[in-house]
C-alpha cells in the first residue's frame, strides 16, 4: 500500500458542524459559521477531509496537492470533478465550482486520486 505525505501547510483543522465521523474522504464546505461540512451539489469545495471527525469536535481538510475522493458517480480520467449533493465527487457540469481534475478513472464508491486544480467554475 502506498503512503500519502501530505505537507502540513496543505492542511486545515476546525469544529466540524454536522457529524462526519463516517466521511472519511469526501469533500468539504465552511459553512456561514466557520465549520466544516459536507459540500453540496456544485458548491464550492474547501478540501477533502483526511481526519473525520463526529459534530462540535476538529476535522482536518487537505486543501491542495494529490487527494483522494470518493466517487459519487462513473469519473473518467483526466475529468474535471466537483461534489455532488452528498460531498461525493461527481462529473463536473456548467456553472459548478470544480477543485479539480481525477487522476485515475473510478466507479461509484471507489476511492481515487485527483488533483487540486482549481479554477473556479466550469464554464
Amino acid at each position: 500500500m502506498a503512503i500519502m505525505k501530505i505537507h502540513e501547510s496543505l492542511l486545515w483543522a476546525r469544529n466540524a458542524g454536522a457529524d462526519l465521523s463516517e466521511k472519511l474522504n469526501y469533500f468539504a464546505h465552511v459553512d456561514t459559521d466557520g465549520d466544516i461540512v459536507l459540500a453540496g451539489d456544485g458548491e464550492h469545495v474547501i478540501g477533502n477531509i483526511i481526519e473525520a471527525a463526529s459534530e462540535n469536535n476538529p476535522v482536518t481538510v487537505q486543501f491542495g496537492g494529490i487527494g483522494k475522493v470518493v466517487a459519487g458517480a462513473a469519473i473518467v480520467a483526466g475529468e474535471r470533478i466537483a461534489s455532488d449533493g452528498d460531498g461525493k465527487a461527481a462529473p463536473a457540469t456548467t456553472g459548478e465550482f470544480s477543485p479539480g481534475i481525477a487522476l485515475t478513472s473510478a466507479d461509484a464508491g471507489d476511492v481515487f486520486p485527483f488533483a487540486y486544480i482549481s479554477s473556479g467554475d466550469v464554464a
